[in-house]
């Protein structure tokens, strides 16, 4: 039985076949080398023996391997035989596969496709821990005969993992936020533009920075479609929809800063874009953009208060300083109005606490076993049949939330204080960290890993919190648990963001649809309901000012930080400039985006401030038109090359 010698890049390996007999060696050697006569051999030609039968592309390691072991008895017997076997695979990935684009397989045979997308960089993930194309392509049935079905449950469980995310922020993250602030002894003033804001755009931060790092050759658009998808949907169909339910007489200074600030943003995007490029010092300078909007907003809100102070009072006249500051007014349960004493956050986790007399009656387990379910059984009776449905629909991400992410809430008794829960959350926290981060998978010398290491760390920590503390009181480091939960909900939020982006990019790939129109409607619809539900729910209740001044200062918050992080850590990893691959769609978002604010910032102060019901209807019509146009350039009706 003959030796196959496979020959890449200069080294030999030997391969012997099982049933072949031939009394010649047969040499495998990739494109660009040349034979011992000097001739460089093409792939995809077929040689009489010991000339080269088969071309090897040029492969990643594990690329290399999936393809050794699928070198089966059948290839080598054709080789021999000197009868080419048509491979649509290799026709298409040509000389090398990195440059080839995973939408590629759209164009394979269907019992190819499978083959194409384990053998194409473009189509491995690189953040994440499932990889949903080959989910669809090589999980239902041969050839991925039955992709419709693999997408049905694809949606199914992105639309899971959005509930996730956003309970995550809203449940898990803000409370943590919330109580470090107070901490911290930050004013709300402050704490409303950094750490609140952080929070509530969390999910759009935590989607761009996944979105980048899962980039292909710089194709960015999903990130970019998303920040400025979101971007359009609020400041056109959440401002709009505010104005419209509720017209009212708008604050002039937070909205004219908000505004110009965010415009800047805006056009300063725009011009990275259409240069393709962005540099380290760029994205730097978003961060540093955020920060100079914060130092704006606190001084002038320093001055402000100067200035009203300076004032003198009429006869019965009472000071309102809170009147020109949309955050400093945060409904409360009880007021209409927030001072610096009221919580920052009201009760966001509509969870069955008992008071503390019936806790303590029926023993500290019982309380365990009612804080880690997931489902409020004491509201259960009274919910509506769909209210049931997305209870059970969410227990099982909410189950694994509660039992590794601390909650600490001022609001609540004994500030949510469970000896149990918080102990269990120790061990199970630093555990789950371990193994999301993918830190738990490296090994110390080699042979001892990291996630064991965690367990032992876990254990021992969550030992010291049992016996340190009562069930009945909290201990005096309980608030330390809000920075603990602080971190885990971080991880959990972008864990969640990136599989949350490959399953977009997986139905652009079977759909496919451009990353730009998947980030400006699927990932910008699903950040911002929750801003459209929570702002026009406000404006009902006679706040609308918070709501319009979230519809700006929101969104600049996430686009400066959005794209001033990634992109930083980007182009420190890549060591140079970061090179942007750019459709018109992205150019189409920038535009309209700046387009939607020079309307507000020209139609409001001509109206003296007032958010009129026309002014609403004027921004929905400009979204329409906006969704219309993206849809016309993604379908090439509107073909421009940038």
């Amino acid at each position: 039985m003959g030796d196959v010698g496979v020959r890449s890049e200069g080294q030999e390996s030997g391969v012997r076949s099982e049933g072949q007999e031939s009394g010649s060696g047969v040499g495998v050697r990739s494109l660009g080398q040349k034979s011992r006569s000097g001739v460089r051999i093409r792939s995809q030609e077929t040689f009489s023996t010991p000339q080269v039968i088969r071309h090897v592309p040029r492969r990643t390691p594990s690329v290399v391997l999936r393809e050794l072991k699928s070198f089966d008895d059948g290839d080598i017997h054709r080789g021999l035989t000197g009868h080419q076997t048509p491979n649509t695979t290799s026709q298409v990935l040509g000389d090398d596969d990195d440059d080839v684009e995973c939408r590629e397989v759209l164009n394979q045979k269907k019992d190819d496709r499978c083959d194409f997308v384990k053998q194409t960089d473009d189509c491995q993930i690189d953040e994440g821990f499932l990889d949903y194309t080959q989910f669809v392509y090589c999980d239902f049935g041969s050839g991925g005969h039955l992709v419709a079905l693999g997408m049905i449950l694809l949606f199914i469980w992105w639309i899971f993992l959005f509930i996730g995310l956003a309970v995550t922020a809203d449940d898990f993250f803000c409370p943590a936020l919330s109580v470090i602030s107070e901490t911290m002894h930050l004013s709300h003033n402050v704490a409303g533009v950094t750490f609140l804001a952080f929070g509530n755009g969390a999910p759009d931060i935590f989607s761009a920075i996944a979105a980048i790092g899962n980039a292909k050759n710089g194709d960015a658009g999903l990130a970019i479609g998303a920040l400025f998808g979101a971007g359009v949907f609020v400041t056109t169909i959440v401002a709009g929809s505010i104005a419209v339910i509720c017209p009212f007489q708008a604050m002039q200074r937070p909205f004219l800063r908000d505004v110009i600030f965010y415009l800047a943003a805006a056009f300063w995007s725009f011009t990275i874009l259409w240069k393709k490029e962005i540099r380290k010092i760029e994205a730097i300078g978003f961060i540093l953009m955020y920060v100079a909007y914060v130092l704006v907003v606190v001084i002038g809100r320093y001055i402000y208060q100067k200035y009203k102070s300076s004032i003198p009072l009429q006869n019965g006249e009472v000071r309102n300083d809170e009147e020109d500051e949309p955050y400093e007014t945060i409904p409360g349960k009880h007021s209409s109005s927030a001072s610096e004493r009221d919580p920052l956050l009201d009760d966001r986790i509509n969870r069955s606490v008992e008071e503390s007399d019936d806790v303590e009656t029926r023993g500290a387990f019982k309380d365990f076993l009612s804080a880690i379910n997931p489902i409020d059984t004491e509201k259960w009776p009274e919910m509506k049949i769909y209210t049931k449905i997305y209870e059970v629909f969410k227990a099982p991400i909410m189950f694994l939330l509660v039992i590794t992410v601390p909650v600490v809430d001022y609001d609540e008794d004994k500030h949510k204080w469970n000896r149990y829960l918080n102990s269990l959350q120790c061990f199970t926290g630093l555990f789950f960290s371990s193994l999301a981060t993918k830190v738990g998978f490296d090994t110390i010398g080699g042979t001892f890993p990291l996630w064991a290491l965690s367990l032992i760390i876990g254990a021992g920590l969550s030992l010291l919190v049992f016996f340190t503390s009562k069930d009945e009181v909290q201990p005096k480091y309980h608030p330390v648990f809000a920075y603990l939960g602080f971190l885990v909900a971080c991880i959990w939020i972008y864990s969640v963001a990136n599989e949350i982006v490959n399953i977009l990019q997986t139905f652009g790939i079977v759909l496919n649809i451009s990353n730009a129109i998947l980030g400006l409607t699927l990932l910008a619809w699903g950040n911002s309901i929750g801003d459209l539900i929570a702002d026009t729910v406000m404006a009902r209740q006679g706040y609308p000012r918070m709501g319009i001044s979230a519809c700006f200062g929101g969104p600049l918050f996430n686009l400066l930080l959005g794209i001033g992080i990634p992109f930083t850590v980007a182009t420190i990893k890549n060591g140079s400039d970061y090179q942007l691959e750019i459709t018109f769609e992205e150019v189409v978002l920038a535009a309209f985006l700046m387009l939607s604010l020079i309307v507000s910032l020209l139609v409001v102060p001509l109206s003296k401030f007032k958010m009129s019901r026309m002014y609403g209807l004027i921004l929905i019509v400009l979204y329409i038109v906006f969704l219309v146009v993206a849809i016309l350039a993604e379908t090439n009706v509107i073909d421009v090359k940038i």
